[in-house]
């Protein structure tokens, strides 16, 4: 944010809670709008430093630069652990199991209110469930594979 706005854009969202760019979702005219003013912001900017399109996604959404735009008609912001998207980013302070919301007999994370997350970001996080991640994914690609060798 800094690098790409300065200090004084920063003080005045620094103390709102980061969103990650990562768990954007939205019907495509949508998302095609959010995409060409992310464009826009690495044009003005020309901010090539690591995380420049997180300081992006947080500059358009605390500074309203969405609002108006093509198929924008609102733009809803869950909290971590409530929403559609559970983003695990954040949550390295201690394992996910210490947190309760990763149940390793069924290997699902949960959020808040104990629903089941229908979508994890940024599961290699953790590390119980980035080898819980990994473990299934090499199980479906020998799957796969196994699958190719019959056809």
């Amino acid at each position: 944010m800094i690098a790409a706005y300065g200090k004084e854009a920063h003080e005045k969202i620094k103390d709102r809670p980061v969103i990650c760019s990562g768990s954007t979702a939205g019907e495509q005219v949508a998302i095609e709008s959010y995409l060409r003013a992310m464009v826009l912001q690495f044009d003005e900017t020309k901010c090539k430093k690591k995380g420049c399109d997180q300081g992006f996604h947080n500059y358009l959404h605390y500074y309203y630069k969405l609002v108006g735009k093509s198929g924008i008609s609102q733009v809803i912001v869950y909290d971590q652990g409530k929403g559609a998207v559970n983003n695990l980013g954040a949550m390295k302070e201690k394992p996910l199991t210490e947190w309760g919301i990763l149940d390793t007999t069924t290997n699902l994370v949960s959020n808040w209110d104990k629903s089941i997350s229908p979508v994890i970001h940024q599961v290699d996080r953790d590390t119980e469930l980035r080898m819980i991640s990994n473990a299934k994914r090499k199980e479906y690609v020998k799957k796969w594979k196994d699958e190719r060798k019959l056809s």
